[in-house]
Parts: C-alpha cells; sequence; structure tokens
C-alpha cells in the first residue's frame, strides 16, 4: 500500500476508488476515499471556465461533473482550481477524499454554482467559506462551527440569525440581503475583539434589532463592527442601554435611526410614500 502521503500516477478510476496496477510496479493498488462534499453543481449557461480556491492539508479528489477527475495534495498554500465547460449544462461538483482537513472553499462569486450549504457539513476544519454571489440554499445553522470568515453575500440561504451562536471562533461575517428570517436570541459566545458582523437587507423588526443590541452587550467582547443598516428595522429605546454600553466600549454600530417620507413633488423620480433611511454609526 502507499504511504499516506504518497501520490502516484493514475491510469484508471474505478468509481471512487483509485486502481492501477500492482503496487510493486510502481503504480496505485488501491485508494478508498472517505470523506465526501457533495451537493453543490454549476448550472452552466454560458460555457466557459469554472474555478475555486482552496487550502488545506492532506490529499483530496476533485470530480468537476464532466466524468473525469484528478488528485490534488494540499501544500497549506491558496490555490485556484479550474475546469473548463464547453457545453451548457448541470455538471455535478463532488470533492472526495480528506475534506475534513479542507480550511478554506472560496467560489469566487461564480453566479453558477447551485446547491446546499448542507454540502459543508463533513468539512470540520473549514475556517473560511466565500460563497458571495452564489445561487447556494439551505438554513445556515447546517455549517460546521470551526467558521473563522463567513461571506453569504447575496445568496439565497436561510434561517434564524440566532444561528451565529454555533460560530465561537467567528471574525468576520456578511449575510447581507440573504433570506435570514429574524432573530429569535441567543447566547452569543466570547467573540474574539474586533469582530465583523454585516446583516445589512434582512428586513430584521425593530425587536430583533433590539434583541440582538442587549444579547452583543451581554458578552465579554470589548470592541468590534455591527452594520446592521439598510433594509432593516429601527431599534427603539429598550435598546438604548445596551447601545451605550456597546459604543462606550469600543464598538462601532451602523443602524438605522429613523426615516422620512416625502410627496412626489420633492422627488422627481419617486411616488408619495418615497422613503430614506438614515443611519448612524
Amino acid at each position: 500500500m502507499l504511504l499516506f502521503n504518497e501520490t502516484k500516477k493514475v491510469t484508471r478510476q474505478q468509481g471512487w476508488c483509485l486502481t492501477g496496477p500492482p503496487v510493486e510496479e510502481g503504480e496505485w493498488s488501491i485508494r478508498l476515499l472517505a470523506g465526501t462534499l457533495s451537493g453543490l453543481w454549476y448550472d452552466v449557461q454560458v460555457p466557459g471556465s469554472r474555478s475555486l480556491m482552496l487550502n488545506g492539508t492532506g490529499i483530496i479528489t476533485m470530480n468537476w461533473g464532466r466524468g473525469t477527475a484528478y488528485q490534488v495534495k494540499f501544500d497549506a498554500l491558496d490555490k485556484h482550481y479550474t475546469a473548463v465547460y464547453p457545453e451548457a449544462g448541470r455538471y455535478d461538483l463532488l470533492i472526495k477524499g480528506e475534506v475534513h482537513l479542507i480550511t478554506e472553499f472560496d467560489s469566487l462569486a461564480s453566479d453558477s454554482l447551485k446547491g446546499e450549504i448542507k454540502a459543508f457539513r463533513n468539512l470540520t476544519a473549514l475556517e473560511v467559506l466565500h460563497l458571495a454571489g452564489s445561487w447556494v440554499t439551505g438554513d445556515i445553522a447546517a455549517l460546521p462551527p470551526s467558521l473563522l470568515q463567513l461571506s453569504l453575500l447575496e445568496t439565497l440561504v436561510h434561517g434564524d440569525l440566532a444561528a451565529i451562536g454555533r460560530f465561537p471562533l467567528l471574525k468576520k461575517i456578511d449575510l447581507t440581503g440573504t433570506l435570514v428570517e429574524g432573530y429569535s436570541g441567543t447566547l452569543l459566545p466570547a467573540w474574539a475583539n474586533g469582530i465583523e458582523l454585516k446583516f445589512r437587507d434582512l428586513q430584521l423588526s425593530a425587536g430583533d434589532i433590539d434583541e440582538l443590541l442587549h444579547d452583543l452587550a451581554a458578552t465579554t467582547t470589548e470592541n468590534g463592527k455591527l452594520d446592521i443598516g439598510g433594509l432593516n428595522g429601527r431599534r427603539t429605546s429598550n435598546s438604548n442601554l445596551a447601545f451605550t454600553a456597546l459604543t462606550a466600549r469600543g464598538w462601532t454600530i451602523i443602524c438605522v435611526v429613523g426615516h422620512a417620507t416625502f410627496g412626489s413633488a420633492d422627488i422627481s423620480f419617486g411616488d408619495a410614500n418615497a422613503r430614506f433611511e438614515e443611519e448612524a454609526a
């Protein structure tokens, strides 16, 4: 059998066991690939290349859905991996092997990547996940708790914003413009100072905003940045004490503080209900 970290030329693929002449002839004998990332695919409308940026340790085998696969041995450096799709269609992405050692997955903002967020459940060492601009869906609570950075900007993910409490190591998160529906409250972790939380345009209610500020104030995190502006509710006086405590500790909070309406005579392109929202930092 091959040593754990030894790679050999692959001459034939049978399912997901790589086979070839006997070991004594210097080729693969057999290698079982245990872990799996599945449930993502490229919906290719315009033929061309699609790329991922991955990082980690260990060895994985990537199948881009075109009937071929190749093996990757990580060396702790960010690497771009690219496949060319000459025809439109659906191409299922399948990664097998030591997926539990992958630390970074970046879709490079591909708007043709679709699938379920639960595809990442076996990536238990995942620290950085960037899927902004893709069409992934599913509940954010399905993601591994090892995450340090998470960007799901303008994706179709959903769930309770309280799921952020599952990520004790978090340093930066952006859920702007997703389908996350409200905040039910939770005991938030003692995140490292300097954490960045961006929750713009989630249609959060005033009650959601107040409760989130209360829960943040109850943590021991001294400072950070919270952006809950855009299409969210306006916080009320119920969160005044929490807001004051957070800003006194060094937090920067961007939120809606008021609104005004104008008639169409004042806004040449608007209607009688035209509205702007003021934000404060």
